[in-house]
């Protein structure tokens, strides 16, 4: 049917990757960077999605996991930024419906069952309308763009070090301040040396040493509200040294 465009997503076995999922006016990018997670086989559900002119409509089409959903959410966002989040009952057959923009709206969907794991099973830009997109209808530009392209934020190859010397941290982000923490591993105690170190997207640098007691964290403040690059650097007793961990951080924009 002209102007119309279905979609029936099949929840079956597919790579799994954990994310985030944000608001274009969060992310400042769209669509949204979305990577979706499916449910296992025996929990899997199915729902469909239409759009007629710019009206979107999401219809659910049951599952092995149909009576196990404590809650179904879909989120339909347009490139301008704006949102429209509504919950989707999972009696086969119920609907939801948007008003869309007719210019390539992103359509998600989150699934939350009763043993409140969260899966967020589907993300789908839908096509462009002919004749309702207005032509000076605006995208989000990224403010983070530029930022993104700087040679500075291009992590540095990382050397495997051997299973019986390996070495952990965990880098988080609050707001705009850095925590890395020492998570342990077996070269624990021959560790001569574990240095951190901060790259900004300006190519400045910052270096800290980071304790080996388990739990042991330094923190950074962000030099930006974009993203930042952390690696991580240990030098062994034995005179070994690897450049094991290398990661660009996205830092939040809410600051």
């Amino acid at each position: 049917m002209d102007g119309t465009r279905a979609l029936l997503v099949c929840l079956v076995l597919l790579s799994l990757t954990v994310i985030g999922i944000g608001s274009a006016a969060e992310t400042g990018t769209f669509p949204v960077p979305v990577e979706t997670i499916q449910p296992p086989a025996n929990q899997s559900i199915g729902v469909q999605v239409d759009q007629m002119g710019s009206t979107i409509t999401a219809t659910f089409r049951g599952g092995f996991g149909q009576n196990l959903l404590k809650s179904l959410q879909i989120t339909v966002t347009s490139s301008d930024g704006k949102t429209q989040t509504k919950n989707l009952g999972w009696a086969t057959g119920d609907t939801v419906t948007f008003t869309g923009t007719g210019c390539g709206d992103q359509v998600t969907g989150t699934a939350v069952y009763m043993d409140g794991i969260e899966y967020p099973f589907l993300n789908e830009v839908i096509p462009s309308v002919p004749g309702i997109c207005s032509t000076d209808y605006k995208v989000v530009v990224d403010p983070c763009e530029e930022i993104a392209a700087s040679p500075a934020l291009k992590p540095d190859p990382i050397e495997e070090i051997p299973g019986n010397k390996s070495v952990a941290i965990q880098a988080n982000v609050d707001i705009r301040t850095i925590t890395v923490e020492y998570r342990g591993g077996f070269g624990q105690n021959i560790i001569k040396s574990l240095k951190v170190t901060r790259y900004a997207p300006d190519g400045t640098t910052e270096t800290k040493d980071l304790g080996t007691t388990t739990g042991s964290t330094v923190t950074f403040v962000a030099s930006n509200n974009c993203m930042e690059r952390i690696g991580a650097d240990v030098a062994f007793m034995d005179g070994t040294q690897y450049h094991f961990y290398d990661k660009v951080l996205h830092i939040s924009r809410t600051s």
